[in-house]
């Protein structure tokens, strides 16, 4: 458990470690703040606390794939009581929404990109939706730079916690679980990774 210093200080080689699994949220970038969720409330015509409780509730259908952005909103402004229905609302928010989770953390960007140029392979494993990874992380130069391969729940349609996204990133990567140093800011997302043997690292925000 630590931050991007205490990662920095690891010797991955010496502790047998062949592939990093990183997530994205709350690792590499910030995770959306406060104040852009209050703003996506304004715009939905509801205090905050309204609008919390389904965005977070049902996040794990839109990051599995089972709602697009826009079917994902309007569940939520129909949960919070809004009274905006319109598309251009709709796909305004979701445009912030992406907006809110893309502030890429400079030194993790660097960490992982060094890593990665001393032969460690790496794989980005995110629960996110198909349409946020197509305008933040595919084909852009960060991506690139940091990752082998990415294994994005919205594609797959299974999400961490659950144990079928960590064997598709095992079978993708060709690895055993001892091998790879899997790295969330998520404690249960931590906990499911060391039940199958994996060594694990949980970032603190």
């Amino acid at each position: 458990m630590g931050t991007v210093h205490e990662l920095s200080n690891l010797d991955l080689h010496a502790m047998g470690v062949h592939v990093l699994a990183v997530d994205f949220g709350g690792v590499m970038a910030d995770f959306i703040d406060t104040n852009t969720l209050s703003f996506m409330a304004e715009m939905a015509e509801v205090p905050l606390e309204r609008f919390e409780i389904p965005y977070w509730e049902i996040r794990d259908r839109l990051d599995r794939g089972e709602y697009d952005a826009r079917t994902y909103f309007q569940h939520v402004l129909t949960a919070c009581g809004s009274p905006v229905k319109d598309g251009k609302t709709l796909d305004l928010l979701f445009t912030i929404d992406i907006l809110g989770f893309s502030h890429l953390r400079p030194r993790m960007v660097g960490w992982v990109g060094k890593a990665r140029a001393t032969g460690i392979r790496t794989v980005l494993v995110s629960n996110m939706a198909e349409e946020t990874y197509d305008r933040l992380v595919q084909d852009t130069h960060w991506a690139k730079s940091c990752f082998d391969r990415f294994v994005i729940s919205g594609i797959l349609g299974m999400n961490k916690p659950d144990t079928p996204i960590f064997h598709h990133t095992l079978n993708l990567m060709q690895v055993s679980p001892e091998q790879v140093l899997f790295i969330d800011d998520s404690e249960v997302n931590i906990e499911t990774a060391k039940s199958m043997g994996m060594q694990t690292f949980q970032y603190l925000r």
